[in-house]
């Protein structure tokens, strides 16, 4: 999984990933506010799959008290997440982890997992959520966002569309309809919602929602 992340994808991953996700920054956005709420002004934060740190960059920005783990199994993704946040003057606030979890003795107040969950085999989707979980603290906030299974028949077919309209080549949108059906391994609502609460979480409910990219939120039991 990890070649399309390394060397040349992983530069160009920060421009590519708003054409191809509907609605990319306002996840962010989203993503910070339901934790900003629900954490304060401190926190210690773990991001899943950090990739370039798109979210760790807008969280350290907006949260000056909060700290960080950040965890890739990409090594050229994770370089450009610390090259940018030492650039932003938070290297220091962040614990960078190169491999799978779990990280040893850093219990997190929330956790981020966007757009990882979808690359991954069912049984490593559970084991992935249950290390989530282990790392967290009773009641933590786990967001997460998705690819999820296509609801009707017209879905996949809008999404390259919309790929186009947001200036995507034509033959760069025609791969990227073929490969939603061929690289992911999506879930429907249920299985989602089953998943997360065998790994010990809390029912889940959406919180975002663009074609078929979702977001849920749930807490650690």
């Amino acid at each position: 999984m990890t070649e399309r992340f390394d060397g040349e994808g992983a530069r160009a991953y920060d421009s590519r990933i708003p054409l191809l996700v509907p609605g990319y920054e306002l996840l962010h956005q989203l993503c910070a506010s339901r934790l900003m709420a629900a954490l304060g002004r401190q926190a210690r934060m773990l991001l899943v799959g950090v990739g370039t740190g798109s979210e760790l960059l807008l969280l350290g920005r907006i949260c000056p008290r909060w700290t960080f783990v950040a965890q890739d199994i990409s090594a050229d993704m994770l370089a450009q997440a610390r090259m940018r946040a030492e650039q932003a003057g938070m290297g220091e606030r962040v614990r960078w982890h190169l491999g799978p979890l779990p990280v040893a003795d850093m219990p997190c107040d929330g956790a981020l997992c966007l757009l990882v969950l979808h690359f991954l085999p069912l049984s490593q989707k559970a084991a992935l959520l249950g290390e989530i979980a282990r790392q967290l603290v009773p009641g933590a906030p786990l967001l997460l966002a998705d690819l999820m299974a296509p609801t009707d028949p017209l879905e996949r077919k809008a999404m390259g569309l919309q790929a186009a309209l947001s200036g995507l080549p034509p033959p760069a949108c025609e791969q990227m309809v073929r490969r939603l059906g061929e690289d992911f391994v999506t879930l429907d609502e249920g299985q989602t919602r089953h998943l997360l609460q065998g790994a010990g979480f809390t029912a889940a409910h959406r919180f975002f929602q663009a074609l078929g990219f979702h977001g849920w939120l749930a807490q650690r039991r």
